[in-house]
C-alpha cells in the first residue's frame, strides 16, 4: 500500500489459494461491502467508521469492513473473509473475521495471528506492515483443513490517518 492509495487494510490473503481458485473452470471470487481489488492481487478493506461494540478485554481494536468470497468445485468450496479486525490483547495480535456463514449469533473467527510492529508515519498516515501472518487452528477449518496451523499467509499492510487509534 502506498500513500497514494486510501486508508484501510490491504491483504492478498494467500497467493497459492487465490491462484488455485482462478485456475478452476468454475472458480470465482467477488468483493463487496467496502472491499475492493487492488493491482497485484491485493484486496483493500476500508476502515469501519462505525464498528460494533468491541469486547472489553481488548487493548486495541483496528476495525475494517468488506466482504470477500471465493467459490468453486460446483459449490463444494466456499470461503468468506469479511470485516477483518486486528484485535490486540496483552501484546498478542490476531486478525478476526465475521462468521464465514453469516450467522448473527456466532462469534468472530480468529483467522490469523500477526506480529504487530510499530507504525511508520508517512505524510498524514500511520502505516503498519505486518510480515508475520500465520493461520490459527480455528482458521484451518475455513480452508477445509488444507492448511495447517501456523501456515504463513501473505503480509498485511494497513494505514490509518496519523494519530488515529481504536
Amino acid at each position: 500500500m502506498t500513500t497514494s492509495e486510501s486508508t484501510g487494510l490491504c491483504w492478498a490473503i494467500k497467493h497459492s489459494f487465490v491462484h488455485y481458485i482462478s485456475r478452476m473452470p468454475d472458480g470465482r471470487g467477488q468483493v463487496s461491502g467496502g472491499a475492493r481489488p487492488l493491482g497485484g492481487g491485493g484486496i483493500l478493506f476500508e476502515i469501519d467508521t462505525e464498528p460494533p461494540q468491541a469486547p472489553e478485554d481488548l487493548d486495541t481494536l483496528y476495525a475494517f469492513r468488506g466482504d470477500v468470497r471465493f467459490a468453486g468445485h460446483h459449490g463444494m468450496l466456499f470461503v468468506r473473509i469479511a470485516d477483518p479486525w486486528i484485535e490486540v490483547r496483552e501484546g498478542s495480535a490476531v486478525v478476526t473475521v465475521a462468521d464465514p456463514y453469516d450467522r448473527d449469533d456466532e462469534p468472530r473467527l480468529p483467522l490469523v495471528r500477526v506480529e504487530l510492529p510499530e507504525p511508520v508515519r508517512d505524510g498524514g498516515l500511520d502505516i503498519w506492515t505486518i510480515q508475520q501472518v500465520r493461520l490459527t487452528p480455528q482458521g484451518c477449518g475455513l480452508f477445509n483443513d488444507v492448511y495447517q496451523p501456523g501456515e504463513p499467509f501473505e503480509p498485511i499492510v494497513f494505514a490509518l490517518p496519523a494519530g488515529a487509534r481504536a
